[in-house]
């Protein structure tokens, strides 16, 4: 631990960057959206996160060694985006350390990625959000996103919020609907979409679309063939007793 700090983050200057953050959440709808983005605008890694608490692994991506938890950069854009679990005592601390940088370099806008939980069938999901101030409230309004009166916001998303707000940054959370019991790049899409209107980021939703349709046809055939499975025990069943 550096100072006695039990969490480093390395990262260059970076003058007024928009920090996106996309931590694993329900629906995995920030993870999705974070690397999707960085993938999409072939953003690079400039930065990761330094602690004895972070599991000692080395992500393999593309054949190169990566840190769990990582940062990538292109122009004032920084992504922040982790491939495992964060305990929340950890989050507290890369949360703080986090804002601080933010604070140094003049953050423009901190804006987390996630999901919100529903449970009933929708034909358009929505994207909720809040904002640190209520002028924030009124420009996410403004783009038709519903604002969040009340709740909570867990982890990463709902910590560096709090953090960013306390340091009078701008600070934003756009939460997806999503079932939550699957990976969900529909509604990653959804908040894809909002985050264009917030930020100069220019890029097609339309990959997550299909990739979203692609995992709805496979549940749709699941669930028929499960359907077929519980008719052919009924009549199993029904030709016992007669």
């Amino acid at each position: 631990m550096e100072n006695g700090k039990p969490v480093k983050i390395v990262l260059p200057e970076i003058k007024d960057p928009i920090l996106i953050e996309g931590y694993p959440g329900i629906g995995l709808v920030g993870h999705i959206a974070a690397n999707f983005l960085a993938k999409e605008l072939g953003m690079e890694m400039v930065g990761y996160v330094e602690s004895p608490f972070i599991p000692p692994m080395a992500l393999i991506l593309e054949g190169k060694p990566n840190p769990p938890l990582r940062f990538y950069g292109k122009d004032n854009i920084i992504l922040a985006v982790a491939d495992i679990y964060v305990p929340p005592t950890l989050v507290s601390e890369i949360a703080k350390e986090l804002v601080r940088y933010l604070k140094d370099m003049n953050a423009a806008k901190v804006i987390s990625l996630g999901g919100i939980g529903i449970g009933l069938f929708k034909e358009k999901m929505d994207v909720w959000g809040v904002g640190a101030r209520e002028e924030l409230n009124k420009e996410l309004e403004n783009f038709g996103v519903k604002i969040l009166q009340y709740g909570s916001i867990m982890g990463m998303s709902g910590k560096l919020l709090w953090e960013a707000s306390k340091e009078g940054l701008d600070a934003y959370v756009l939460l997806g609907e999503t079932f939550g019991d699957r990976p969900d790049p529909r509604a990653a899409a959804n908040v894809v979409e909002v985050l264009k209107k917030l930020t100069p980021i220019e890029v097609s939703t339309e990959p997550l679309i299909k990739e979203a349709e692609m995992i709805e046809e496979q549940l749709r055939k699941m669930h028929e063939q499960m359907e077929q499975a519980r008719r052919k025990t009924e009549k199993q069943y029904e030709s016992i007793y007669l």
